[in-house]
C-alpha cells in the first residue's frame, strides 16, 4: 500500500530524512516512533505528498500511484490525496461549525465547488457522515458545535472525516500528544477497529512507545532521520530502546506504570 525507497530531505539544518526505505503492505497498522526531531511528521508529510524530498532521488507509491518521484510531486496529487485520510494532533476542524458539518467535509474531494461553496452536500454523504460518527461512537454530538467537544471527541471527529473521505490509508500524525490517557486509549482503540475490521492501512506516529506495543503490532523507529528499527513491536524492549536511543529513550516510555494500558510483556520479548 506504500512504498518508499531512498527517501531523502535536506533542511538548511541539516538532513531531516536519510535514505529513507519502507514498504506497508494493505490492512497493516503502523507505529512510527522516536523522539522529537527524529523524522516522524517529515516522512508523513511527504507520504501525503504535502512535502517534496530532495531532487537527488526517493520515490513515494500509495496504493501503486506516484506521490512523489525525485523531490517532484504528482500532477495528480489532489486526486490520489483523496485515498489518504489525513488525521493531525490540532485536529483541524473548524470550531464555530456543527461536528456533522465538519464531517460531511470529507465528501469535498466528489463535490461540486458550487456545492461545496455553500455547504449542499449530496444526501448519500450526509448520511455517510452519520454513519462515521456513529462508527467512531459520537454520533450524539452531531448537531453541536464542535468547540463543545472534548479534545477526544474532536479526534474521533476527524477521523470520521476520513471515513467520509473513502480513505484507505490513515496518516495519523501524533493523534494523541495533546490528550489525556483515557482519550488517547479510546482514540487508539478506533483506529485499531477500523484497521482491523475495515480494513483500513494506519500509520500513527507516536511519542511514546507504550500506544505502539499495545496497539500496532509493527512499529518503525526512525533516529536523526534513519531507519533505526523495523519489526514487531514486542521487540522493543526497555534495554533495546535504550541501545537505540540512549538517554533519549526516557521520554519514550512516559507512563511505564499506566493502569489504561495494557503491560507490555517485556519479558517474553526477543530482542533484536
Amino acid at each position: 500500500m506504500i512504498d518508499i525507497r531512498n527517501l531523502s530531505k535536506t533542511f538548511p539544518g541539516g538532513k531531516g530524512l536519510d535514505q529513507v526505505s519502507l514498504h506497508i503492505r494493505p490492512g497493516e497498522m503502523v507505529a512510527l516512533i522516536g523522539s522529537s526531531g527524529s523524522g516522524k511528521s517529515t516522512l508523513m508529510r511527504h507520504i501525503a505528498g504535502l512535502m517534496p524530498g530532495d531532487a537527488t532521488g526517493g520515490r513515494i507509491e500509495v496504493g501503486h500511484r506516484v506521490i512523489q518521484d525525485r523531490g517532484a510531486i504528482s500532477r495528480d496529487i489532489r486526486d490520489i490525496r483523496a485515498d489518504i485520510g489525513m488525521i493531525f494532533q490540532q485536529f483541524n476542524l473548524v470550531d464555530r461549525m456543527s461536528v456533522l458539518r465538519n464531517v460531511t467535509l470529507g465528501a469535498l474531494s466528489r463535490t461540486s465547488l458550487w456545492r461545496s461553496m455553500i455547504g449542499l452536500f449530496h444526501e448519500e454523504d450526509t448520511l455517510l457522515a452519520y454513519k462515521a460518527l456513529s462508527r467512531v461512537g459520537i454520533v450524539e454530538k452531531a448537531r453541536e458545535r464542535t468547540s463543545n467537544l472534548s479534545g477526544g471527541q474532536q479526534q474521533r471527529a476527524a477521523i470520521a472525516r476520513a471515513l467520509v473521505q473513502r480513505a484507505r490509508v490513515l496518516l495519523a500524525d501524533e493523534p494523541i500528544a495533546s490528550l489525556d490517557p483515557e482519550s488517547s486509549r479510546n482514540v487508539m482503540e478506533t483506529l485499531r477497529d477500523l484497521n482491523r475490521n475495515d480494513g483500513l492501512t494506519v500509520v500513527v506516529t507516536l511519542h511514546q512507545v507504550d500506544y505502539a506495543l499495545s496497539f500496532c503490532p509493527r512499529t518503525i523507529a526512525l533516529k536523526h532521520g534513519r531507519v533505526v528499527f523495523d519489526g514487531p513491536s514486542a521487540e522493543l524492549t526497555p534495554s533495546f530502546l535504550k541501545q537505540l536511543y540512549g538517554t533519549e529513550c526516557d521520554s519514550l516510555f512516559a507512563r511505564p506504570e499506566s493502569d489504561i494500558l495494557r503491560k507490555p510483556a517485556f519479558e517474553q520479548a526477543r530482542v533484536a
